[in-house]
């Protein structure tokens, strides 16, 4: 209940700055900017005191159960939002499309609040459990971010497309600006997401033979983070088709990003059987990769 509260804390102070940030459409000004960069600076300040005490308590890094992870993986994406709201022309919408995503990750963090360890420690395994997870973790925000600019896109797209005039006080990136983030934040998903990958399926061909439950190849978890590397690497080769530019590639990042969303909450949220977080003999850092019931 405690986690819960402290979730629901920042989570609130974040949408708080949400809603000063929507109040663009009535209130312009530098003042309404500042308020929103100080709200997002404040939630993020206390959300990584949270997690210093949080790890300062476990002894190890929070990354042992999906409440952890999710908390982790909204931290880095503020970061990540409040940097570009910082940085980009005080009109621009940056921070109406990170914080409903960092707002949502934080609400399904609060719905795991009470749930359990995924794995146990075990010697190695353990240490390369958390170096798994550390690189989905890091795979998942790159994945998010991409997601993030190609909403941009498509909407500073559409709206030129029909010759709109911009929204008072609704500015957005350029295109070439929200491409430009877009190309980065692929480039930088696909190989964490193959790292992380390969050293989970190094992990099940360790624990094969041992004792505890054993995590099969058709495992829902296996079989949706394989999926989600897969059209992660077919985004990064629609990037260097120009056939493929603009507007399907970003189609095509919206598309990733659900594969990842079901591979972080979906199989959980589902109640799909997965052996995932039951095996004995790893610890797990995975982001969203384990089941604590």
């Amino acid at each position: 209940m405690f986690d819960r509260l402290s979730v629901l804390c920042f989570a609130g102070t974040y949408a708080l700055a949400l809603a000063v940030d929507l109040a663009r459409f009535a209130v312009r000004g530098a003042v309404r900017w500042w308020v929103t960069l100080v709200l997002m600076g404040l939630a993020w300040l206390v959300q990584t005191a949270y997690l210093v005490n949080l790890a300062w308590r476990g002894g190890a890094l929070p990354l042992t159960t999906p409440f952890e992870s999710l908390l982790v993986l909204s931290w880095l994406l503020a970061a990540i939002g409040l940097y570009l709201v910082a940085r980009a022309p005080q009109g621009a919408a940056v921070g109406l499309f990170v914080l409903p995503v960092v707002i949502g990750l934080l609400g399904a963090a609060a719905f795991w609040s009470s749930r359990a360890v995924w794995l146990d420690r075990a010697g190695i395994a353990a240490f390369w459990g958390t170096v798994h997870g550390l690189l989905l973790l890091a795979g998942a925000v790159c994945s998010c971010v991409a997601f993030v600019s190609g909403l941009m896109y498509l909407a500073q797209s559409r709206r030129l497309k029909h010759k709109r005039l911009a929204v008072i006080g609704f500015t957005l990136p350029s295109l070439e600006q929200s491409e430009r983030l877009n190309r980065l934040s692929i480039t930088l998903a696909f190989p964490l997401l193959t790292a992380g990958l390969f050293t989970g399926i190094a992990l099940v061909v360790a624990l094969r033979g041992g004792s505890g439950v054993q995590i099969g190849w058709g495992d829902p978890k296996v079989v949706s983070t394989s999926a989600a590397w897969f059209v992660s690497g077919l985004l990064l080769h629609a990037r260097f088709r120009p056939e493929m530019r603009g507007r399907r590639v970003m189609l095509l990042t919206v598309l990733s990003f659900l594969f990842m969303a079901f591979t972080l909450v979906g199989v959980d949220l589902f109640r799909i059987p997965t052996a995932h977080g039951k095996a004995v003999g790893v610890r797990a850092g995975s982001v969203g990769l384990g089941r604590s019931d």
